[in-house]
């Protein structure tokens, strides 16, 4: 399970790649026809329109499989359609080797939309589509989506079914939880034991979001219980994204992927 990319980002990319129906190269010197299609292109060839929407259907889903595997942080909706225009542009490789990726999964937002800018050359040179493009990305990820689409955005992620070689650890790491919230959500008795086909709960589907919340602090805890001395399940840090569940006191209830916890109200923002 996983996002898909939403009507917005769909758009977006169509803007930058813009349509041509004849093979033209492209600045990096590739063979390109559609919307930035490039897979077995030659000199010469021609498509109509609907051969070009299809291409960029099926090209898509490259881009948004990168983004579910490589990314283990929280995303909503923008944040994921602003990441797959960038890899549809500059590839997944790049992705998943860029510094990018390195901050996005530490927690680091706003580092990781800043490493956006630097992605503005072709061929060693500086174009200005390019920075109008990393523009448009960056304001994307960095734009809240609104209740609804929060709420939407957790649907499509709220299970995992088991495919072979899948550890609950691996599950956890991968979607940004932990071990013991997976097991506590899902009933797991042994979490060494999990077999292929099963279905796992990534949230807890008694919950309803009142809002989404940002961390203001670093090494902020996540805590059991609206207490002090109760067990630290996660630590956030600036800028990390969570749902908020309600209030106790002085303690803001919230979703952090899946782990719900307590944090001191003075960090949430």
């Amino acid at each position: 399970m996983g996002y898909t990319t939403s009507q917005a980002g769909i758009d977006l990319i169509k803007e930058f790649e813009g349509c041509v129906l004849t093979a033209y190269k492209c600045p990096a010197g590739a063979w390109t026809i559609g919307y930035g299609h490039t897979s077995e292109v030659c000199e010469g060839q021609t498509i109509t329109q609907a051969q070009a929407e299809a291409y960029l259907k099926t090209d898509l889903v490259t881009y948004e499989n990168a983004v579910n595997n490589y990314v283990t942080a929280a995303l909503n909706q923008n944040q994921f359609d602003a990441l797959v225009s960038f890899a549809y542009n500059c590839g997944t490789g790049a992705l998943k080797t860029s510094t990018l990726l390195t901050l996005l999964n530490n927690g680091d937002y706003t580092g990781a939309a800043n490493q956006l800018d630097l992605w503005n050359k072709g061929g060693g040179q500086v174009l200005a589509g390019l920075v109008r493009r990393r523009a448009a990305e960056k304001a994307l990820f960095l734009e809240m989506t609104t209740n609804s689409e929060t709420a939407a955005a957790a649907n499509v992620n709220m299970t995992y079914t088991v495919v072979s070689g899948d550890t609950l650890s691996g599950i956890a790491a991968k979607f940004g939880t932990t071990v013991d919230s997976l097991v506590a959500i899902n009933g797991i008795a042994n979490p060494n034991v999990i077999g292929v086909g099963q279905v796992i709960r990534l949230t807890d589907t008694g919950t309803t979001a009142l809002g989404v919340g940002k961390c203001t602090g670093n090494s902020v805890n996540v805590r059991k219980l609206p207490s002090t001395s109760a067990q630290v399940l996660r630590q956030l840090n600036k800028d990390n994204l969570f749902d908020i569940l309600g209030t106790e006191g002085d303690w803001t209830k919230v979703n952090v992927a899946g782990t719900i916890g307590y944090v001191y109200s003075q960090y949430v923002g």
